[in-house]
């Protein structure tokens, strides 16, 4: 009788535990779905913000871009390197324009050098146009 009480009170404890176990994870994946609805929605408005806007900063052009500020600026001092090495530049440049010491890119301008420079297959390597 003991023994079969134990059995079942064993029982009871491990169909316990089972449920907790896919309760928690049911709420585990309910809540990394709904973090990451909302920051695919909150990039989907700062994209929307972004292409309302004329110029970009360089934050803004870079997470435009899906880069960093870094690699950013790495594009504009390798080809501005190559202008004044060659005094000329095949291609289109990258469209910024400083005021002060801040730096703004045209957002119409960004996208067509995308197309220049995805068409002709840029690359740039340690600070260097290859």
């Amino acid at each position: 009788m003991k023994s079969t009480s134990l059995s079942l009170s064993i029982l009871l404890a491990s169909f316990i535990l089972g449920v907790s176990f896919i309760i928690s994870s049911v709420l585990l994946m309910n809540q990394d779905k709904d973090s990451s609805n909302g920051t695919l929605n909150q990039t989907a408005q700062q994209q929307t913000l972004l292409s309302d806007k004329v110029l970009l900063t360089l934050k803004e052009t870079a997470t435009y871009l899906g880069m960093n500020e870094d690699q950013v600026m790495s594009i504009i001092k390798t080809e501005q390197s190559s202008l004044n090495a060659f005094h000329h530049f095949e291609g289109k440049m990258f469209p910024f324009i400083k005021v002060q010491d801040q730096f703004y890119v045209s957002r119409v301008e960004l996208d067509l050098w995308i197309q220049d420079a995805s068409s002709n297959h840029r690359r740039y390597i340690n600070g260097q146009l290859q």
